[in-house]
């Protein structure tokens, strides 16, 4: 159930518009004036508004009242409600940023799809706001500092995207397959001031022209065959916040035609439609593929190209920043340990070795499912060899070490006297280390592991363990001479 204010001076039409409103459960209260509802939208805060356009005494109030409520609260969809011979107002109304409009006399299923299409869109503006707190994390899960790697093509991509990402310029982020693209989109959103709205990914290439037409602009209903009901495209639902383009290059050029205009003007039309809506939104692009290629063939067009490339961020291929794959793979390591409750692994020499001789084709994602594998199957405490896949191990001529082989009886043998005799000391009260010294070794085992899993980062360690950096030091530090008594 929802709460609907009916803006509306003609009490016949409000008795309508109630009775059909409760026949669907919702709560309906009415105003007679563009001030009364105003005073009722600030007090009461409805889930939908639905306005004449004409009230009273023949002049466009509705509009007033619709600046209004946008005003006090941009989520609440307003739907205008018009005569014959309005039309034209109806479309300023779309332009100021009302829902849809309803022109009278309206058939009843008509009413309900437009209130119930509006609703929707109102709960999913209300999920935005109740999960502020989602959004602060998703802010901090997406710093520049969590873009890792610190070698000097990645400082020249941090510092673009700190220049550029509280503004509304147009982004067009180049790279392998791989490299990362959507999170720096998401990290330029989240860093913006558009934080708090909608981030809309869409993939260019995953559907035919029509269909990617009618998810990004949306259609009337019965605009082609299977259009069974009115469609909000994807631009409007990123209203207010950013929609990521993702492979572009793969655009059709018709609808590169209609995404253009729709940068030009910042104004839609569905499918189907002759009407234009106003839709605030922040266009950032991507392509794994050399645009320039497309430009010379006249697949792509060259207007656009200049459109969305206002700004090139260019992501290099991990083969291009082997001095970041140690810190990306001991990252991914300490994020599955997180996730999984567990201290993260270290990673031995010779593995960091073949980790940066190795072309990692499928960049930073690659690397990630590999690390995934090896702290999946390897040992709690230390990444080896024989955890990385084979194809890696192949690629860079080194063979998976074989299995220890199984001891033979003399050796075993030889190992159960070596226990027996260690045994025979404790319980003569001669100890191989005292409890404390015991102890000591484990702690600072642990401690190392710490510091290896941020990088050597002796004072980001100490936070983790929230411990003092003096309390580290002295912990690694081996026991005085009294204290292993």
């Amino acid at each position: 159930m929802a709460k609907i204010l009916i803006a509306e001076d003609d009490p016949s039409m409000v008795a309508v518009l109630v009775e059909v409103l409760k026949e669907l459960n919702h709560e309906v209260v009415a105003a007679n004036s563009a001030d009364r509802a105003l005073d009722l939208v600030q007090h009461q805060t409805p889930d939908l508004v639905l306005t004449d356009i004409e009230m009273p005494e023949g002049q466009p109030r509705g509009l007033e009242l619709l600046r209004s409520v946008k005003a006090h609260d941009r989520s609440i969809p307003v739907i205008v409600l018009t005569g014959y011979g309005t039309k034209e107002r109806a479309v300023s109304a779309l332009r100021a940023g009302a829902q849809d409009f309803i022109e009278k006399p309206f058939r009843v299923d008509e009413l309900h799809k437009r209130v119930e299409n509006a609703l929707v869109q109102r709960q999913g503006m209300q999920a935005i706001r109740e999960n502020a707190a989602l959004k602060m994390q998703l802010r901090d899960k997406f710093r520049f500092d969590n873009i890792v790697g610190n070698s000097p093509r990645m400082e020249a991509v941090y510092r673009m995207m700190e220049r550029v990402a509280n503004t509304d310029v147009t982004v067009l982020i180049l790279g392998e397959s791989g490299t990362g693209k959507e999170l720096v989109a998401k990290a330029l959103h989240y860093n913006s001031r558009r934080a708090a709205m909608p981030f809309v990914a869409v993939n260019c290439a995953a559907l035919p022209e029509h269909l990617l037409e009618s998810e990004l602009f949306g259609h009337r209903k019965g605009a082609f065959t299977g259009a069974a009901f009115d469609k909000v495209g994807l631009f409007q639902h990123a209203d207010g916040g950013t929609i990521f383009l993702d492979e572009i290059g793969s655009m059709a050029l018709g609808l590169q035609s209609k995404l253009l205009r729709f940068l030009q003007d910042h104004e839609l039309r569905r499918v189907g439609d002759t009407e234009t809506i106003k839709v605030d939104v922040r266009i950032i692009t991507a392509t794994n593929e050399p645009l320039q290629k497309k430009l010379d063939e006249k697949l792509f067009r060259e207007d656009l190209f200049y459109r969305i490339s206002v700004i090139p961020i260019e992501l290099p291929p991990l083969r291009d920043r082997v001095t970041d794959i140690p810190l990306l793979a001991q990252f991914f390591l300490q994020s599955i340990a997180l996730r999984n409750g567990t201290m993260p692994p270290s990673i031995s020499q010779e593995v960091v070795a073949v980790l940066q001789a190795y072309r990692w084709p499928g960049n930073v994602r690659e690397l990630q499912n590999a690390m995934e594998r090896a702290a999946t199957l390897g040992d709690a405490n230390l990444i080896v060899l024989s955890d990385l896949p084979e194809r890696v191990l192949q690629a860079v001529g080194r063979e998976v070490p074989p299995p220890s082989p199984v001891p033979s009886t003399a050796r075993l043998d030889e190992a159960l006297a070596e226990k027996a005799s260690e045994a025979s000391h404790c319980a003569a009260g001669v100890a191989p280390m005292s409890l404390k010294e015991f102890a000591h070794k484990q702690e600072a085992r642990y401690i190392e592991q710490a510091i290896a899993s941020v990088g050597g980062d002796k004072e980001k360690a100490a936070a983790m363990l929230d411990i003092s950096v003096a309390t580290l030091y002295r912990k690694l530090a081996p026991p005085a001479a009294g204290d292993a008594a």
